[in-house]
């Protein structure tokens, strides 16, 4: 009579071999995926891709860029959305900048349109830019469409012999038209403008308003808690206390295109 076995026994030398094989495939993956992730550093940041994704944090330092901290890597102020509000024809964009820079190194502001087309490019000197948090205002030469989108880039270039070796954030922009309330910013003072920003979602705006008002009143309870809640709601809670620091003003600077 033919018997047949209700289950098959595996040897424990056959699951080691698998578990082990398993291990090394895994183990490739994740190396690879960290090549490619180090080699991303080091590649021009491509402007000429339309719906780039938005990289909102930059990698860890490079070349003779020596972050002062390890709390964050470059960082963009914005939230994690496709796209940030703004009712300004020339707004003003807001960085954590983790380095110690000096006139080897050099910065650059780029803003596209949404052809691809170049509105804005400007590489400056490093000199001015102290570890903290920046702002970069368009100068009064660009002015943003209404219900157009914006691609900008902010970069950091690291190494005076390789200026492929940077770290760089990006994200976009769009202007909004402002009618509803428009009487009312018009006699607004920055506390009210804030309110009236929060509750339109015009992101840039209302950081700009709570961050000037935070650097006039720096020691202001009630603008230090709402800081800190605007940071918490992206995200940005661990960059709270991170001073504010004077940098460069653009309209003072070479427009290249």
């Amino acid at each position: 009579m033919l018997r047949l076995r209700s289950q098959t026994k595996i040897r424990p030398w056959i699951l080691i071999l698998v578990c082990f094989s398993l291990m090394i495939n895994s183990s490739r993956e994740l190396r690879a995926e960290s090549i490619s992730w180090e080699l991303s550093h080091h590649q021009s940041p491509d402007f000429s891709e339309d719906g780039r994704p938005k990289r909102t944090a930059g990698g860890a330092s490079r070349g003779e860029c020596r972050a002062s901290t390890i709390t964050s890597n470059l960082t963009a102020l914005i939230p994690d959305t496709p796209v940030a509000l703004t009712v300004s024809p020339a707004p003003t964009f807001w960085f954590y900048v983790p380095y110690t820079l000096t006139a080897k190194h050099s910065a650059e502001l780029v803003l596209k349109d949404n052809q691809g087309n170049f509105v804005y490019k400007n590489r400056f000197s490093g000199k001015d830019i102290s570890p903290g948090i920046i702002s970069l205002s368009l100068p009064s030469t660009v002015a943003l469409e209404i219900n157009q989108d914006y691609d900008w880039y902010f970069l950091i270039y690291c190494d005076r012999q390789n200026p492929d070796r940077f770290v760089y954030v990006n994200g976009s922009v769009k202007r909004v038209k402002i009618s509803v309330f428009k009487s009312q910013l018009t006699t607004a003072n920055s506390e009210e403008k804030l309110i009236l920003y929060k509750r339109e979602k015009i992101w840039y705006d209302t950081l700009t308003t709570l961050a000037e008002s935070l650097q006039t009143e720096p020691q202001n309870p009630k603008l230090r808690e709402d800081w800190l809640n605007l940071l918490q709601s992206v995200g940005l809670e661990h960059l709270t206390d991170f001073s504010f620091n004077p940098c460069c003003s653009l309209d003072e600077m070479k427009l290249k295109i």
